[in-house]
């Protein structure tokens, strides 16, 4: 559930938020006959007079979290949006209301699901807030968003912004608080092969800080880039095959072994077999795709590939275990660059 709201239906329903309640008891029941091994929450916003942040809603933050198929509450502070208007100090205040709320008349853990700023200096605000949030108890949190490409100049949050550093010092003490190891600040670019979903090691996958660049010979003009995001257990990559060629290709394929027993678990826009250690991944049925010459196939691993296309005709080859890779107008044999 995501920030539901029936407000405008008259005074007392949006303060009591009883016909909304009784949506949240029935969607949770639901779910939790579903599936009673995950967390739910109601996702709430967190707004009203009472908190003088936003208005009546017919969401009441009590109330309606008090549901007995609610695991955590929740609340997604925008203090510097025009309505809101809150200082950091004011933020502060607001955000341990919250926390007290949960754990004295709800009786559950606070989750700060969705959090951001803008117009300010973020990493100073994030600095205060979350050290605050901390010492209030407060349980959880997560911030919006973090973008790798075309960031949102209002809220998003991408590598190297100075705001990350905060985040990944709160998250350390967050975790220190529940007696688990934090994770280190710099993703590995040698993941380990013991896990079933751990990315490929450095000898069979480029360096996930570079750039690789293939050096295909004569009939060969493309070049496989991979940049990995290791999250321990599991990993993140976005594989790029750049069409270098002036041939245009209208399907693909890239193929790699992994070195180990990995295996991948998620894919968008893309169709993958895998058969051992070795996964074939192509373009979907049904969805013409035109990879015009000197422009960019980018697929996403995150545990799995995804690939962004445009229109053309041919076929676009790749095989990826460091590297393999040829580009023609029909199936060709594979050609090793490097």
């Amino acid at each position: 559930m995501n920030e539901p709201r029936y407000e405008g239906q008259g005074d007392e329903e949006n303060v009591e938020g009883t016909t909304l309640r009784a949506w949240v008891d029935e969607m949770g029941a639901f779910v939790k006959e579903i599936d009673p091994n995950h967390l739910l929450g109601a996702g709430i916003e967190g707004h009203g007079t009472q908190y003088g942040f936003g208005g009546d809603e017919g969401n009441p933050f009590v109330h309606l979290q008090q549901s007995p198929y609610l695991d955590f509450t929740s609340a997604h502070p925008y203090p510097t949006e025009y309505w809101a208007d809150l200082t950091l100090d004011e933020t502060k205040e607001l955000i341990r209301a919250w926390i007290t709320d949960s754990h004295e008349k709800v009786g559950k853990p606070f989750f700060m699901g969705e959090f951001n700023v803008h117009n300010v200096d973020r990493a100073a605000w994030w600095s205060e807030i979350y050290a605050d949030f901390e010492a209030a108890g407060g349980d959880g949190s997560a911030f919006w968003w973090y973008q790798d490409r075309e960031i949102d100049g209002k809220f998003g949050v991408t590598r190297g912004d100075p705001e990350l550093d905060v985040f990944r010092a709160h998250s350390a003490r967050m975790a220190a608080k529940s007696g688990h190891t934090s994770p280190t600040d710099t993703p590995s670019s040698s993941p380990s092969t013991g896990e079933p979903t751990t990315a490929p090691e450095p000898t069979t996958t480029p360096d996930p800080t570079g750039t690789p660049t293939a050096s295909p010979t004569a009939g060969t003009p493309c070049r496989v880039d991979y940049r990995l995001s290791d999250w321990g257990t599991t990993f993140n990559a976005d594989v790029t095959i750049h069409n270098t060629g002036s041939t245009a290709a209208d399907r693909w394929e890239l193929s790699f072994t992994f070195p180990g027993g990995q295996s991948v678990t998620q894919i968008w826009n893309a169709i993958r077999v895998q058969d051992g250690r070795r996964v074939t991944v192509t373009h979907p049925l049904g969805l013409q795709h035109v990879h015009r010459t000197r422009s960019d196939r980018e697929l996403r691993v995150q545990r799995g590939l995804a690939s962004r296309h445009e229109r053309s005709s041919g076929l676009l080859h790749a095989e990826w275990n460091g590297l393999l890779v040829s580009v023609t107008e029909s199936r060709p044999p594979t050609i090793p660059v490097q």
